[in-house]
């Protein structure tokens, strides 16, 4: 088990008087996070700075930590790290700014959560791209699978690397292969594996990826990031574009803004790395402190020791659930797997439904979830959580 989980757990004071079980739906924030963001409101309330101008320079410095610890926690360069809203947003830039051509097509599977496909169904407004679906077999899914429909017209392979409803973990690493022997573009939404299992990007060679920071990350402020590797920067550029986004102005914002001579009839220099996917102006920056914190708890922790730790509670759960004859929707495989345990134990999804009502009224969380007919009652089980909590659900279960 995790060295010193209770301290860890303490961190976390909404496991307390519950037991939570659902962080792929919405986490527990820790102290970590709101401590840091109430700090940055009591000098919003402030303004400790010299000026205001100082105040929101600072701002902007201290909203950097997030894309220190993100590129940290996917092992990026930071230049290939943008700070974004959320998972959404991630995906619609990066449809966005794709070179798009009459007669590409996008390949991704039905399990998909519905957000997935849906900036790829926008961007066919202007140009005739084709959605390509990878059907699921008894809820699983290979590279074969994706390249059996792939062709020379594929333009990107759009994966969630582990799948909502049923937590299938899938192959990042032959998925980036078959990618690049396409020349297509491997997008992944990872919103439902950073922090419960890790992704290395200097390993796998993954396009991009896109993450909020709601669920596994334990930072639900309406921030996220977005990594675009370096090799791709400069073959797609983002629809919209904001003042941040430029060149730092020789002496720094605060001196250009006094100079008299400024007009905005200029020539309008845009950085080349990933910041230019940001809004380029006011942000979220409560959302992006807070995020910036998390991250940090969970490199300092570790991704290992906390992957590991969820794979040992997870087994824990899956053995107790088949004892008591359920059905174990997740693959058994630890390599298929991260932190979602989904299983049947009831003939029909109203009685799923009406389980996760019952266990709810003892304060047990977790939730119901299906896409293509995969899926059932879904559990998250978080590096927060400890063995206690997965006997009290078993228990409940029995």
């Amino acid at each position: 088990m995790l060295h010193q989980h209770e301290q860890i757990r303490a961190l976390f004071p909404g496991a307390k008087d519950k037991t939570f079980l659902d962080a792929a739906c919405v986490s527990l924030t820790s102290t970590a996070a709101t401590d840091a963001i109430a700090e940055f409101l009591r000098d919003a309330l402030l303004c400790p700075e010299a000026s205001a101008t100082a105040q929101h320079i600072a701002m902007d410095a201290a909203r950097e930590v997030a894309r220190q610890e993100a590129a940290r926690l996917i092992n990026a360069s930071t230049a290939e790290i943008a700070i974004v809203e959320s998972t959404t947003a991630g995906l619609n830039a990066i449809a966005a700014a794709l070179p798009w051509e009459d007669g590409d097509n996008v390949v991704f599977c039905d399990l998909e959560f519905l957000q997935v496909a849906i900036p790829f169904d926008n961007a066919r407004r202007s140009k005739q791209i084709e959605l390509r679906p990878v059907r699921h077999r008894n809820g699983l899914v290979t590279v074969a699978d994706f390249a059996a429909v792939c062709d020379a017209r594929t333009k990107a392979i759009v994966v969630s690397s582990v799948q909502w409803s049923h937590g299938l973990k899938l192959d990042l690493a032959g998925l980036s292969e078959l990618a690049r022997s396409r020349n297509a573009w491997l997008i992944v939404d990872a919103i439902q594996q950073l922090g419960a299992s890790v992704i290395d990007v200097a390993s796998l060679g993954v396009d991009v990826i896109a993450c909020g920071g709601h669920k596994w990350l334990n930072a639900p402020f309406g921030c996220g990031f977005l990594y675009v590797n370096k090799a791709r920067l400069d073959e797609c550029e983002p629809l919209t574009r904001g003042y941040l986004t430029l060149q730092d102005p020789e002496g720094g914002w605060g001196k250009y803004f006094s100079t008299p001579e400024i007009t905005p009839f200029r020539t309008y220099r845009y950085v080349g790395d990933a910041r230019k996917f940001e809004t380029g102006g006011t942000s979220n920056y409560p959302g992006a402190i807070g995020l910036g914190a998390s991250l940090k708890l969970i490199n300092d922790l570790g991704k290992d020791a906390l992957e590991a730790h969820i794979r040992e509670l997870s087994r824990e759960l899956i053995e107790g659930l088949k004892t008591y004859g359920a059905r174990v929707v997740t693959p058994d495989e630890d390599h298929l797997r991260a932190g979602i345990v989904t299983f049947r134990l009831c003939d029909t999804p109203e009685e799923d439904a009406a389980l996760a009502q019952q266990l709810a009224e003892q304060k047990i969380y977790l939730s119901t979830r299906y896409t293509a007919g995969i899926g059932g009652t879904r559990v998250s089980v978080h590096f927060f959580n400890n063995r206690a909590d997965i006997q009290t659900l078993l228990a409940a279960l029995k």
